[in-house]
């Protein structure tokens, strides 16, 4: 894992649609996870509107010291690599995970799902966004990216990983994604415990769920 070392996130229209609701399920005393948040773009909202108490945790020192002076202070910072997280059981009422399952690889999702799922109280709820085929990128441009490191480069790439070229102010050169092609991803949900309680497919751009972590903590 490498950090985004430069703010460059925008609301994206799955998080103005679930946000609001996703605030409304946190409980007055609750924990909240902001997990992945950079430089604190949304939680300054999870502070002063939902939980009394919110930890963000990112990768990058770069974020976390820019999110202290976005957030005054009112969220603990903690560096964090979200596929090893160090946060005990059962401990948040919800996890706000957004613009960044893209980068879990694969193989790795049904892993980090049931440590969020760890996390989380019965009950709890965790919003995450998903990146795909189409909206993320067309099949075309996907299949051409994976034919190009499978076989012409012989990289040990898997159905899902995209590694394209990516231009902007801070930063030029390959850029890494991980895509999802249908809703099969609610399998893997169901895998680590999860039901879907609300989800919505975006034209261009996401997947959105809201997902709730089964009470029987069985997994």
């Amino acid at each position: 894992m490498r950090p985004y070392e430069f703010p460059g996130e925008e609301w994206s229209q799955d998080e103005k649609e679930f946000l609001p609701v996703f605030l409304k399920s946190m409980g007055p005393n609750g924990l909240v996870l902001d997990l992945a948040g950079g430089y604190g773009r949304v939680t300054g909202l999870l502070v002063n509107r939902g939980s009394r108490a919110t930890i963000l945790a990112d990768l990058s020192i770069h974020s976390l010291r820019l999110a202290r002076g976005s957030t005054s202070g009112a969220a603990d910072l903690v560096q964090a690599d979200f596929l090893h997280l160090p946060f005990v059981q059962n401990v948040f009422e919800g996890v706000w995970f957004t613009q960044a399952f893209e980068y879990v690889p694969p193989d790795f999702r049904e892993a980090l799902l049931r440590d969020l799922y760890r996390t989380v109280k019965k009950s709890g709820l965790v919003f995450l966004n998903v990146a795909r085929v189409p909206g993320e990128a067309s099949f075309f441009s996907y299949l051409k990216s994976f034919v190009y490191w499978r076989i012409l480069k012989r990289q040990p790439v898997t159905w899902g990983d995209y590694i394209y070229r990516l231009k902007l102010e801070q930063y030029e050169g390959w850029h890494y994604h991980s895509v999802v092609f249908s809703r099969g991803i609610e399998k893997v949900f169901k895998k680590a415990n999860f039901n879907v309680v609300e989800s919505k497919s975006y034209r261009r751009g996401y997947l959105a769920y809201l997902l709730q972590a089964k009470p029987d903590k069985t997994g």
